[in-house]
C-alpha cells in the first residue's frame, strides 16, 4: 500500500477519496462471513462512536443485528434467525464478530487522530464497511473405508471508512456583497 494519501490504494474495494478519511481494514478475521454482511448492513452511516454502543449492546444482548437479507437455502427454507422482541423481525446477537468490528472502528478511529488533529474521531461517520469472504483453509477429515471429505473453513476480510462531514462548516462561509 502506498503511503501517499493522493495515489490510489492497493486492496480495497472502493476508491480512496476525500481530505478527511480514515480507513482500516481486517484480513484473515476467523468469525462468520454472513454475520459481518448483516452487522455491515446496520452499522453502515452511523457515527463511530454511536456504532461502537451499539455492537457493546449486541455483545451484553440488549440490541439484536436485524438480519433483513434472508437466505433461502437448506431444508425448509432456513431464514438464519428467528424474530426477536419489538418490531425489529429476525435478528441474532453475534458476539465474536461484534467484537471484531469494534477493534475495527476503533482502529479507524486511531488512524483519524493520527492524520487529522483538528477532527473528533467519535463524530466521523462511516461511509464503507465491506466485509468479503477471505482465505480458505482447507482440511479433511476422515471417514470410514479409507475415504476422506472436505472441511472448508472460510476466513473473513473486512474494511471499514471513516469520513469527516463537512455540512457545519459550510454555513459559515459569506456568500459576499453585491
Amino acid at each position: 500500500m502506498s503511503r501517499d494519501r493522493k495515489k490510489p490504494q492497493s486492496g480495497y474495494t472502493q476508491f480512496l477519496e476525500g481530505n478527511n478519511l480514515a480507513i482500516a481494514r481486517v484480513t484473515g478475521a476467523d468469525i462468520h462471513h454472513k454475520h459481518c454482511v448483516q452487522i455491515a448492513r446496520k452499522i453502515k452511516g452511523m457515527y463511530a462512536g454511536s456504532a461502537i454502543e451499539f455492537l457493546e449492546d449486541v455483545i451484553a444482548k440488549r440490541k439484536a443485528v436485524p438480519y433483513v437479507v434472508r437466505h433461502r437455502g437448506g431444508r425448509g427454507g432456513n431464514t438464519m434467525a428467528g424474530h426477536r422482541k419489538g418490531k425489529m423481525g429476525p435478528g441474532r446477537y453475534p458476539r465474536n464478530a461484534s467484537r471484531v468490528f469494534i477493534k475495527l472502528i476503533e482502529s479507524a478511529m486511531d488512524n483519524a487522530r493520527q492524520h487529522h488533529e483538528d477532527i473528533e474521531a467519535e463524530e466521523m461517520q462511516i461511509t464503507h464497511v465491506a466485509a468479503h469472504r477471505g482465505e480458505i483453509v482447507r482440511n479433511m477429515r476422515p471417514r470410514a473405508r479409507g475415504r476422506a471429505t472436505a472441511s472448508n473453513h472460510y476466513k473473513v476480510n473486512i474494511e471499514l471508512f471513516l469520513e469527516h462531514d463537512d455540512e457545519g462548516d459550510e454555513g459559515d462561509e459569506d456568500e459576499g456583497d453585491f
